[in-house]
């Protein structure tokens, strides 16, 4: 297999995902190219789709969601329920960066974002949205969906640095670091992960799939 052809056909950051998402790197594996056609779509796919979904109406509403203020305990539940998972997922990610459980990590990152970010989070936050109302649940969709972005952006820099630079300084704006790969990584703010309301929350999925 030519790495090139498949960098120049499929990107980098894909390749680079699908080779650590397909298997732990000390388990033989069959390469596919249907395989990194999946990541293609489903992963990166989803990310550019959300992403591009918070932009086009940020940039309609004419909003920098960084200016806005609101604790997470005053925001909606669906709100709060994605941040604690967020910060779930950052817990888990930091336990196995130690032990360069590298697979587990991107595989968890891919489940939070498709499942729980675009799949849930997005699709039932869109007439918020679409509110004509510029009210606090409004400005509550769109912090906790930049702030879940942002996030993720960092999380993902080691594994596909180069769609995580971009999002990252378009997110920034130029007011944070000249670079994601100068951030701090992530960690894990215990306060914001509500055991319960996952539960709970989870059974709603559930029920609904």
């Amino acid at each position: 297999v030519d790495p090139w052809q498949l960098i120049d056909k499929f990107g980098a950051d894909t390749l680079r995902w699908y080779l650590l998402a397909v298997s732990p790197p000390w388990v033989p594996t069959r390469f596919d190219e249907d395989g990194i056609r999946e990541v293609a779509s489903r992963f990166f796919g989803t990310l550019i789709n959300v992403y591009s979904f918070f932009v086009m109406y940020a940039n309609i509403d004419k909003l920098n969601p960084a200016a806005l203020n609101i604790p997470v305990k005053d925001r909606p539940e669906i709100d709060r329920w994605i941040i604690s998972r967020l910060n779930t997922l950052i817990k888990q990610v930091n336990e196995n960066m130690p032990e360069y459980e590298l697979t587990k990590i991107v595989r968890s990152i891919g489940a939070f974002l498709i499942d729980e970010v675009s799949n849930w989070h997005v699709r039932r936050s869109r007439e918020r949205f679409w509110s004509n109302e510029f009210d606090t649940d409004k400005k509550s969709a769109y912090l906790t969906l930049y702030e879940v972005l942002l996030a993720l952006s960092k999380l993902m820099a080691p594994f596909a640095p180069f769609i995580s630079e971009d999002i990252y300084l378009n997110l920034t704006g130029g007011k944070a670091l000249e670079s994601v790969h100068f951030e701090a990584y992530p960690e894990v703010n215990e306060a914001l992960i509500d055991s319960e309301l996952e539960e709970r929350m989870g059974l709603v999925i559930t029920l609904v799939s």
